[in-house]
């Protein structure tokens, strides 16, 4: 490999961070391009740059400085990505457009034939009144800038009407509530070459809507786990999306359903540090570079937990040992509800 290939991140968060991490392990040079200063992965990259998205100038002597740009997170503006050419973004802006809207995104899974949860979009009360009445329990989710359960409003036949809800009106879906057993996600890579590969299954549990366990390797019915690969394979392959992308499901009694789609690394992919011999950092961060991606090995079994808020502070001075691991995020504020760090925990050794 080129040890002087440089590659931009927008956003420097600590997702963007861990893509630091991994990128001096395989030679590749960071430029971190983030508006807040005191981000995680400042300390890790290269070079840092703290100035606005939406800075025209920057951003061009941003994307002058790099040979290659991708982001750590989907609440990029497009116009951001416009000033970038496109054989230098990966993955590429149509990943984003499908995805940050979930609007779009929902629209992209009815093209492909992909199950998902039924909706409809939220523009007056008579869209509401229909929806409660065919729905039952339902979901109000903004199109744009969820995360973490925020932009979201559980609704039902009691609900009443106010300008809460009216006030979502043209930016939001409404969407049915469905029973589900456990949800799970796939992390996936496709290279430049066109090659996919999966990551083992890992089941979540979320706790206030923040994911707060992930464990893995989830052990589905082959037919299920083969058609949730399927199903990522042909999200991944039409975005023609270079780099890790995330599909989070839902598993139901009859069927497995998509709920959300992210087109980066992601959360529930963080055991992968110590669970598998290629981290998802490090084969993002080869597959945006260029190189053909060569299929992890399962190396553990673990179990990872997310520091939030507070809980940091039972942590903060403990050193990782061959049961745990620990990743600090290095947040100046501790906030509740606040990702601060993550635990793996390794439950069964060298599993090949």
């Amino acid at each position: 490999m080129n040890r002087e290939l440089s590659i931009g991140i927008l956003g420097g968060g600590q997702l963007g961070m861990m893509l630091c991490q991994a990128s001096k392990e395989i030679g590749i040079n960071t430029h971190i391009y983030c508006p807040d200063e005191d981000s995680p992965a400042k300390h890790y990259s290269n070079k840092f740059t703290c100035k606005d998205y939406l800075n025209e100038k920057e951003i061009i002597n941003f994307s002058n400085s790099v040979d290659i740009i991708t982001y750590e997170f989907e609440n990029i503006p497009k116009e951001t990505l416009e000033l970038i050419n496109d054989n230098k973004l990966r993955p590429g802006i149509k990943s984003l457009e499908q995805t940050q809207d979930r609007l779009i995104e929902r629209k992209l899974l009815e093209k492909l034939n992909i199950p998902y949860a039924p909706y409809k979009e939220l523009n007056d009360e008579e869209d509401f009144n229909y929806s409660i009445s065919n729905f039952g329990d339902a979901i109000i989710k903004t199109r744009r800038f969820g995360y973490d359960g925020k932009g979201q409003i559980s609704v039902n036949q009691k609900t009443n009407f106010d300008k809460n809800i009216s006030s979502l009106f043209n930016q939001s879906i409404i969407e049915k509530k469905i029973p589900f057993e456990f949800e799970f996600s796939q992390v996936s890579c496709r290279d430049i070459f066109g090659n996919v590969f999966h990551f083992p299954l890992t089941r979540n549990i979320h706790e206030n809507h923040i994911l707060k366990h992930s464990y893995a390797p989830l052990d589905l019915p082959n037919d299920l786990e083969e058609y949730a690969r399927e199903i990522t394979k042909k999200i991944i392959s039409d975005l023609d999306h270079v780099g890790v992308l995330t599909v989070e499901f839902f598993k139901t009694k009859e069927n497995i359903l998509v709920n959300e789609i992210a087109p980066r690394v992601h959360n529930s992919g963080h055991w992968t540090i110590e669970g598998c011999s290629s981290s998802q950092f490090k084969v993002h961060m080869q597959a945006v570079s260029g190189i053909k991606i060569i299929q992890p090995k399962l190396l553990n079994e673990c179990h990872m937990v997310n520091l939030i808020g507070d809980e940091i502070n039972d942590w903060i001075n403990k050193k990782s040992d061959s049961d745990v691991n620990i990743h600090l995020y290095h947040k100046n504020e501790i906030k509740n509800g606040r990702k601060m760090g993550h635990l793996t925990y390794i439950k069964d050794k060298n599993i090949l």
